[in-house]
């Protein structure tokens, strides 16, 4: 005896959707797989892996609630393409990551093994591919004024009034830093922040000779930190740093020149003019610890951003004195017979030492910076910094003294710029 079929409406319900994906499976057979832009789009600038769930695969985890409207279905592929595109990590690279097409996941143009190659997206519209690691970089313009030099000493020894001390002012220079970070948030940093044009001059007339006292300096730095960007606004820092500061103080004597009146026998005039120059070279490099408040929001247009940082340097003090002597003879004109032009003829001599020395120096550094957001990676940046450096060797410290003589220096000044980020 046969007994009725008889269905109710929640089987019905189930049996149509059976039906349904059963005729989307048979429409999608043959079809390529999803392109790359297609299938990894991250919002918010998170990193892809598998525990992450892209938006164009359905609803992430967590959200009980299905949107038909913000779903973007994958449709299947065919089982006989299905072994091009295997997660596993045995299986080699497909074409697309360079390989032999044996094999390999499209979600990886940067290797078959995600853990260690995976995919950063940019923060915003604007960098939303897939990259490698997230950048961060900062480039400035500086202008920092330098510890003035104490012009008392040399006044007291030369014993006449000068008619000019300048100081060093202000010097024009830039900075650039740059920083990467992988999936973890671990970041390298690589910094350059220098000045080459720092002049002072001192002018002692000496009747019609003139006694002058030039001296220069320039400061340039690099450094390699290691950080790591966390949800905490306070970030540290540590890295090795290398600064170098260069002196050179000079002593120049210049006689006032004539040429003799014509004359038989000619006139002969002798003129010497000496040099005395210091040439100092502060070579430090040593171990930094810092720390930063980062302060970059995605969601204002204004932040401030403090830093600061502090190190223990070795100190390779190179110092050499040379000496210069240029005799100028000045022959005036023959009258004769015959009759003979005047000469002029130039010697330069130049001795001089070497020596070096080693000393501890501490290094202080810190800097506030207001960052206006253009967009989500451009931003424009203006700012005040100050560095400090105890036990540094000063060219006008050599000239009075053997050895070296630390001294502190003081850099400060504003700096101006633009942020980019990635």
């Amino acid at each position: 005896m046969r007994l009725p079929l008889i269905v109710t409406v929640p089987t019905r319900r189930l049996l149509l959707l059976l039906a349904a994906a059963g005729g989307i499976v048979e429409s999608a057979a043959g079809q390529a797989p999803p392109s790359l832009s297609e299938t990894i789009s991250l919002t918010s600038g998170d990193v892809w892996s598998e525990n992450s769930t892209p938006s164009v695969l359905g609803t992430p985890a967590g959200d009980p609630v299905l949107n038909q409207s913000t779903i973007t279905a994958i449709e299947p592929i065919a089982d006989e393409d299905a072994g091009s595109f295997s997660t596993g990590g045995e299986i080699g690279c497909n074409s697309c990551n360079g390989g032999d097409g044996s094999g390999g996941s499209f979600y990886n143009r940067c290797g078959c093994d995600t853990p260690l190659f995976p995919y950063l997206t940019g923060p915003g519209n604007c960098d939303n591919w897939c990259v490698g690691p997230h950048w961060n970089v900062e480039v400035d313009g500086m202008a920092l004024r330098r510890t003035g030099v104490d012009w008392t000493p040399i006044v007291d020894l030369v014993g006449t009034d000068p008619s000019l001390l300048d100081q060093f002012n202000y010097g024009p220079g830039g900075r650039i830093f740059a920083t990467a970070y992988n999936d973890s948030d671990f970041g390298i940093q690589v910094g350059y922040e220098g000045i080459n044009n720092y002049n002072a001059t001192a002018l002692f007339p000496q009747g019609d000779d003139l006694r002058s006292f030039d001296y220069e300096t320039t400061f340039n730095s690099i450094e390699l930190n290691v950080l790591r960007r966390t949800t905490a606004p306070t970030k540290l820092f540590a890295g090795f740093r290398y600064i170098q500061v260069d002196e050179d103080f000079t002593d120049r004597f210049t006689t006032s020149k004539s040429v003799p009146n014509p004359n038989n026998p000619p006139v002969i005039f002798p003129f010497v003019d000496t040099s005395n120059i210091f040439k100092l070279e502060n070579r430090m490099i040593g171990f930094q610890l810092g720390a930063l408040r980062d302060a970059w929001a995605m969601n204002k247009w204004l932040t401030i951003e403090p830093t600061g940082n502090a190190g223990v340097y070795y100190n390779n003090f190179k110092r050499e004195n040379l000496q210069d002597t240029t005799t100028t003879i000045v022959t005036g004109d023959d009258t004769g017979p015959p009759v003979v032009d005047g000469s002029t003829s130039v010697n330069y001599t130049q001795f001089g030492t070497s020596q070096t020395f080693s000393d501890i120096t501490f290094v202080g550094e810190v800097g506030i910076t207001g960052v206006f957001r253009v967009n989500r990676c451009m931003a424009i940046r203006g700012g005040y910094q100050a560095l400090v450096m105890d036990g540094v060797g000063e060219g006008i410290d050599a000239y009075f003294e053997e050895g070296l003589n630390g001294s502190t220096v003081l850099y400060h000044g504003a700096r101006f710029g633009f942020e980019y980020q990635r």
